[in-house]
């Protein structure tokens, strides 16, 4: 570093260029940088939805589930592998530890199963598990017709925003397909001796094209196909439907062969147009269709959502529907962003009046506080070139290090400014080099430390590592170019605009204050050394008391309702209920607004079935401004659980705040059982839900062991075998009596079509399938003479945990303190008498609290270390380094003292605020025993070198401490929501920096007096 110093003192225009060009490229960076509310972290899960159309949730288990995810075992250890299994539907999702290749193992678990023998109506899409993968954009839009509006933003918008650089996928909710279906009719069809099952099939063949080969003319060959197209409704009334005219029993062999002949389709079946909706949406009650846009993970929100605006503006100047904003996230990153600039900004003022105050100089203020601007704006460049984005972690980073990117040049510009009042036999230029020199050995070890206790970070695994990496990794390169600032550009500018001139400055009440302590406390060591100690000790007996959390969470203004209805609850008798609620939330004064779902524009049930989500209702509801979701939840709950249990005793209702894309606050407490018996299960869930739904200290509680359904198995009697009848036979004609037929696609009239085939009637009673006529080898017979007919009950949904039967019981604690509420919840279930064959665990908040609290944890032993190295390597011994190190054990003094003054709980934000107070509070111990030793080696006695040094640094220290404590305190007064990570943050290290600058004063001295003596210097 000295010879840095001596090369940028003898070339100045050089370093005030290079200054210029850092500043230049991180204002263009400024630009050009994308801006998020969090960083993008892909979590390192891959998802598997699999459909398996009319199949049971046993079914579906037996064999799609199980065999994929025994596939899954064996492509690669997994961290987690859970599935959840419905009727015509199962989710399967595995997680590994982040870091790993997931492209490698997406292809891989791929490979594996495109090897198993799966049913080859299944079938399997995968997806990757992202922040980017949640909405950025959600609007709302009503108007007179509603089939006009659904035309408009399907054909005119909605190409023109997926065409949008940055957007992944835009969908609409709330629009209906027009399909056309194909009805048979039953009598009919039976006396032509047609089925259903051969309508479609025919159908399905009637659009062809079958190449015949080519034709040579000229040279050129000219290509010669069969093709039969329908291009009107009229043409598809008028195909011809083959049918055999004879005995009307299919099993049959006849004697003699059957005449063909065929019939027009018209005669049998009626043609009609209906209406498929693909969710029912609507906004404050009255119906709409919805778009929702999703970016790429490349995509730059602010601007992804600003560039959709403009094509929604566009839009409705043209067609002037009403719209409403439900998700604006570019918004809520400006918001974010503006918040956390502004307590940065704030900060930064109140480092330079500091600075101002203590050297009463306006011209080396200002250059002290140049470090300010070409650190961030590096910052900037270099988060930019690495492919970070600005969010609330970097800008948060970078708004936690404003008070320590001074400190390296506040020592630096102090100690010049001290020489140059002093009457001394140098050029000015020699000077500024002796003067900085002085310090170069402090300033960069202090600043070597602050640096090393990041490194750890970047091998804490889990959402903590890939959520802080971001944050560390803003501030050691801002702290990085503090150093280089303070020794290449204030030299270069004190020698340009500082002026020389002899001035005994006299020490001031304060400075005259603080030496009478430090003399009283250096004649009264051990009781100095006594009341530290007991200090000390009284801080750690208060951890205990102290609450403890994963992440500090702000207050949401938003909630979703999920009401969940039974299984067997049809779309439209969940929409008649959805309608009462939303005429009750629409009463309540404190909602602004309220957006309904009902069913899932992404049903993956098969035509004419209850789809999987047809029994759910999701109500959004926006809370008005300054209200925030805990004072509302509860009446929320009351009026919405008083109309669902009225009407349906086997519902639940959930109520979650909705909050910002960002790392989990880690509230959630998870009970998971395993067992055999599904019966077992599902009663032991139900003790547990009750248990939890009677507990005060949780709310959100939800059960995976849903309520059972009822399942009818058949059974073929041994008369009907010897009859000849097969299963084959009994299950082409139940099946095509029971569902319709989705033939495809045909375009009509240049309109593309989906077209089903189904009976006029479908079965839909017992009774209708027990007297249903089966056609045997002896004529038609009931099915009720000819199989067994047994009512199962099945559960509605199967959850797997690791391959193995798993039910989770969710819930959410309403404090922080989701630790202690855990194990209340614990002492709870184990005093509950469940099932012999149950097991259970406790996961969830606490989980990730243990595994985060334990990797930050080694992170800061390791720092520690990494400090201490620093220390050994930079003063040669050990003595030394160690009286520097006691400066760090006093930092929970401060620290634990202030979240507790403050009501905060012991989290990973705080955990980072100790980790970085251990690079921080070495400084000030650095700067004081470098000059100790500085002047022992100058021959002083110990005695007189602590008194001169301790007096001499004490001006710099506390500059230094204030500085970093002034800039952070907008940030640990800050109610927004994006500073709520840095908030906690920054108490910590506010209590901290506080008392263990106090005791460096005073105790580092003291220790240092009584073992100095064996320092050899």
């Amino acid at each position: 570093m000295r010879k840095l110093l001596e090369l940028s003192l003898k070339n100045k225009i050089a370093i005030l260029v290079l200054s210029l060009l850092v500043i230049a490229a991180g204002l263009v960076s400024s630009s050009q940088i994308q801006v998020e509310t969090y960083p993008d972290v892909e979590a390192p899960t891959l998802m598997i939805q699999a459909v398996y159309p009319n199949h049971s949730s046993e079914e579906v288990e037996d064999e799609v589930t199980t065999p994929v995810e025994e596939a899954i075992k064996n492509v690669k250890p997994y961290d987690t592998l859970t599935s959840t299994t419905r009727d015509n539907t199962a989710l399967i999702q595995v997680s590994y530890e982040f870091g790993e290749d997931m492209e490698e193992i997406n292809r891989s678990i791929q490979s594996a199963i495109d090897k198993i023998s799966l049913p080859e109506e299944a079938e399997l899409e995968y997806r990757r598990v992202s922040a980017s993968s949640k909405p950025i954009y959600k609007l709302a839009f009503s108007g007179e017709s509603l089939t006009t509006l659904q035309e408009d933003v399907t054909d005119e918008l909605l190409p023109q925003i997926q065409n949008i650089t940055g957007v992944s996928s835009a969908s609409v909710s709330g629009t209906s397909t027009t399909q056309l279906m194909i009805e048979v009719d039953k009598e009919k069809s039976k006396e032509a001796g047609v089925t259903a099952a051969e309508v479609a099939d025919h159908l399905e063949q009637a659009n062809y094209v079958l190449p015949l080969g080519s034709l040579q003319s000229e040279g050129n060959g000219i290509p010669v196909s069969l093709e039969s197209q329908i291009e009107s409704i009229e043409e598809l009334k008028e195909v011809e439907i083959p049918v055999t005219q004879g005995p009307d029993t299919p099993n049959a062999s006849p004697a003699i062969e059957q005449p063909q002949t065929s019939i027009t389709l018209k005669e049998i079946a009626e043609i009609k147009e209906v209406e498929q909706i693909n969710a029912i949406t609507r906004y404050n009650g009255e119906s709409a269709v919805v778009l929702e846009v999703v970016k790429t993970q490349e995509g730059n929100t602010a601007e992804v959502v600003d560039l959709v605006k403009k094509e929604v503006e566009h839009f409705n100047a043209q067609s002037e529907y009403e719209q409403f904003t439900i998700i604006d996230q570019g918004e809520e990153v400006e918001k974010s962003i503006d918040s956390l600039i502004k307590e940065g900004g704030f900060g930064a003022l109140f480092t330079v009046i500091i600075i101002l105050l203590f050297l009463r100089n306006f011209r080396a203020t200002i250059i002290a506080i140049l470090s300010l601007p070409l650190s961030i704006l590096g910052t900037i460049a270099v988060l930019d070139y690495l492919g970070y984005t600005l969010n609330i972690m970097t800008l948060g980073g970078i708004a936690v290090a404003i008070g320590r990117i001074v400190d390296d040049s506040i020592v630096v510009i102090e100690n010049i400014f001290k020489w140059l009042q002093k009457k001394v036999e140098y050029t000015k230029r020699e000077l500024i080099y002796q003067a900085s020199k002085e310090v170069v050995g402090a300033v960069t070890s202090s600043t070597v430390a602050t640096v090393v206790v990041f490194l750890p970070l970047a091998f804490v695994g889990g959402v903590v590592g890939e959520f802080f990496r971001p944050f560390s990794i803003a501030v050691v390169t801002s702290i990085v170019l503090s150093l280089l600032v303070a020794f290449m550009l204030i030299p270069v500018l004190s020698l340009i605009f500082l002026k020389t001139g002899v001035h005994e400055e006299k020490p001031g009440r304060l400075q005259r204050g603080y030496d009478y302590v430090l003399k009283k406390s250096l004649s009264k060591k051990w009781i100095v050394i006594t009341i530290a100690m007991v200090l000390l000790a009284g801080t750690i007996a208060m951890i205990p008391s102290v609450g403890k959390s994963f992440l500090p969470s702000g207050p949401a203004s938003a909630l979703q309702i999920e009401v969940e209805l039974p299984a067997s609850t049809p779309l439209e008798e969940t929409d008649e209920l959805a309608k009462e609620i939303e005429v009750e939330l629409s009463r309540y004064e404190k909602a602004d607004y309220v957006q309904t779902e009902v069913g899932s524009a992404n049903n993956t049930s098969v035509p004419g079935q209850n789809g999987s989500n047809e029994y759910t209702a999701l109500f959004y509801v926006q809370l008005k401004e300054g209200e925030t979701v805990p004072s509302h939840k509860a009446p929320l709950e009351k009026t919405v659980g008083g109309l669902v249990d009225e009407q349906y005793e086997e519902s639940s209702i959930r109520i979650q705040e909705v909050q910002q894309i960002g790392p989990p606050s880690g509230k959630t407490i998870d009970i998971t059982l395993y067992g055999q018996n599904q019966d077992q299960l599902i009663e032991a869930a139900s003790q547990i839900e009750e248990a939890l739904l009677q507990n005060g200290d949780v709310t959100n509680v939800a059960s995976g062991a849903e309520q059972k359904q009822t399942k009818l198995q058949l059974e073929l009697t041994e008369d009907a075998k010897e009859q000849g009848v097969t299963q084959a036979a009994v299950y082409q004609q139940v099946e095509e009596q029971m569902n319709e037929h989705a033939i495809g696609t045909m375009i009509l009239e240049e309109e593309e079509k989906e077209m089903l085939v189904s009976y006029d009637s479908l079965l839909s009673t017992r009774s209708d399938l027990e007297n249903t006529e089966i056609l045997t080898p002896a004529g038609p017979e009931k099915l009720a003479d000819l199989a067994t007919i047994e009512e199962q009950q099945i559960p509605a949904v199967i959850a797997h945990k690791d391959a193995e039967s798993a039910y989770t019981i969710s819930a959410e604690s309403i404090s922080e303190e989701v630790g202690e509420v855990t194990q209340r919840v614990e002492q709870d279930i184990a005093s509950l008498s469940l099932p012999a064959g149950v097991e259970w665990e406790a996961g969830g908040g606490q989980e990730m609290m243990a595994e985060g609290f334990s990797d930050i944890g080694q992170a800061m032993a390791a720092a520690v270390g990494l400090v201490f190295l620093t220390l050994v390597l930079t003063y040669g011994g050990i003595i030394t380094p160690v009286v520097i190190l006691t400066s760090i054990i006093f930092v929970p003094i401060g620290s634990i003292g202030a979240i507790m003054l403050t009501g905060e709980s012991l989290s990973m934000s705080v955990m980072i605020g100790m980790l970085m107070l251990i690079g921080i509070v070495v400084t000030n111990a650095v700067v004081m025993l470098d000059r100790v030793e500085s002047n022992r080696r100058q021959g002083m006695l110990l005695h007189q070198a602590l008194i001169e040094a301790c007096n001499s640094r004490f001006r710099p220290i506390l500059m230094t401490a204030l500085a970093t404590i002034l800039a952070l305190v907008p940030l640990a007064l800050s109610q927004s929501s994006s500073g709520v990570i840095s908030k906690s943050l920054a108490i910590t290290v506010i209590g901290g920096l506080t008392t263990s600058t106090i005791l460096t004063l005073v105790f580092v001295p003291v220790l240092y007096s009584l073992v100095g003596k064996w320092r050899k210097i």
